[in-house]
């Protein structure tokens, strides 16, 4: 199947759902939308400006640096006329109205509107959109996937035709309260495109954490459109993921949607230290989900890798594995580090060493420990070339206190693009900026190249080193 194409388009909507969890600066939205249009996304969604929680300054930049980068701008906002003109004032490809005309949000959210009443609203908006010369018009109906769980899918399927026929060019049918599993997942979508042959988006939410499978099911069945945010963030639990939506799609099924894989890592890293959001150690970027602990896997995985992780990972996402200093410290994974045969008695030893040690420290041994016990214990060079790449890096924390006339938040933008910062904080009190990173074994580490690039801004600075 390597290489089937979809007519499915990802949508993009960290900078509207994903506000919904963290809020981001201006010029931040704008460097994210920047990478996210830089990494193929060809349609990212934010929010219309509600004065007084959002303005124009807020939304007028987002636009602007999509539509210079060739990818389309989708204007989100409430069903409602003033928010239709608002959005028309924006050179914008599309707009995206939304109101529910589910039994439950009529009754405690919409005043007791009927079901025809919601509707009819959804139209109107639908209208005033096409008028105002919108290209792409997307009908969102909030709660939709509640019609099908109560088993009232012929309320949906009525509201879909409808919609189309009044002009939108897509219908969106969200499971807004993360109602449903893959399996009825793929029914649903595929039950609504046999009863209406109409364009359906998808927008799954990750209450039971099935946001991204029930997505990818939604995209094997033929959607036109798939809503995904950076690490998924979004309200509560947040919906599906874009790595998990394309990266599965591309490796297990063949189907390519245009997203440039090779600059996901960067992109996930980028906006973890720009919302403050660290990476879960189960996401399948994380650092961790790169790292071999057991003995019997690391045996094997330092000459085949990819008997214990997926081939297409590696080669695009990681490169190598890397492996930890536990108490399951492998003797091959040792030689490999010293440059011995496997049974050389002197590569058990200190693999017994090695392990017995790290039976005092619960997260490993650190390089600097390694190295130490290696040659005081087993009188053993480490291959320095060879545990850069094998390894984990030492983190450091570095604490700074800047001179009052350099801006923290304008250092802090220039170290979130730096690949071995893994964070930065502005912070209050005997220190302005927080920074984690990994010191690199061979070649410059960032805490000299911090040095070199702020030297005149840092008044003084604590380093701390652990593993």
């Amino acid at each position: 199947m390597t290489g089937l194409k979809t007519e499915t388009v990802i949508l993009d909507s960290t900078l509207r759902e994903g506000e919904l969890f963290r809020v981001l600066k201006p010029q931040t939205k704008v460097a994210v939308a920047e990478r996210l249009a830089e990494a193929g996304l060809r349609r990212v969604e934010l929010t219309v400006d509600y004065p007084p929680r959002t303005t124009r300054e807020d939304v007028e930049p987002v636009v602007k640096a999509l539509n210079d980068r060739g990818c389309k701008a989708i204007l989100h906002c409430r069903a409602v006329k003033s928010d239709v003109e608002a959005a028309a004032k924006y050179d914008a490809e599309g707009i995206a109205v939304y109101i529910s005309p589910t039994k439950l949000h009529r009754e405690h959210k919409l005043r007791g509107i009927t079901y025809e009443e919601a509707v009819e609203r959804l139209v109107e908006a639908v209208e005033a959109a096409s008028a105002a010369g919108f290209r792409y018009i997307r009908a969102t109906v909030e709660d939709a996937s509640r019609f099908y769980v109560d088993g009232e899918l012929e309320k949906l399927v009525e509201a879909v035709r409808k919609l189309a026929e009044h002009g939108a060019t897509l219908v969106s049918v969200p499971d807004t309260a993360g109602l449903l599993s893959p399996a009825l997942a793929r029914q649903y979508i595929k039950k609504i495109k046999q009863l209406t042959q109409k364009p359906l988006a998808a927008h799954f939410h990750n209450d039971y954490g099935m946001a991204s499978a029930n997505t990818v099911e939604a995209v094997l069945e033929g959607v036109e459109e798939a809503h995904v945010t950076i690490m998924g963030v979004g309200d509560r639990n947040g919906i599906a993921d874009l790595y998990e939506v394309v990266a599965v799609l591309e490796d297990v099924h063949g189907v390519s949607l245009g997203v440039d894989r090779r600059r996901l890592r960067e992109l996930y890293g980028f906006f973890s230290k720009v919302a403050g959001l660290r990476l879960p150690w189960r996401h399948p970027l994380s650092d961790e989900a790169q790292t071999i602990r057991a003995g019997v896997h690391q045996a094997m995985a330092v000459s085949r890798p990819d008997g214990y992780m997926p081939r297409k990972k590696l080669e695009t996402d990681f490169g190598t594995p890397i492996f930890h200093a536990g108490v399951y410290i492998s003797h091959r994974l040792v030689a490999t580090l010293t440059g011995l045969e496997p049974d050389d008695p002197r590569v058990r030893r200190a693999t017994e060493m090695l392990a017995t040690r790290a039976r005092e420290r619960s997260n490993g041994l650190s390089l600097s420990e390694i190295r130490k016990v290696l040659a005081e214990e087993a009188g053993l060079d480490l291959d320095m070339s060879k545990a850069a790449g094998l390894l984990k890096p030492e983190k450091v924390f570095m604490l700074v206190k800047l001179n009052p006339r350099f801006s923290a938040e304008k250092i802090t933008s220039t170290l979130a693009a730096w690949e071995d910062v893994e964070s930065v904080d502005e912070v209050y009190g005997d220190a302005d900026l927080v920074v984690t990173g990994k010191i690199s074994l061979t070649g410059e580490n960032f805490v000299e190249r911090f040095k070199q690039s702020f030297g005149e801004a840092i008044e003084y600075m604590r380093i701390l080193v652990t593993d």
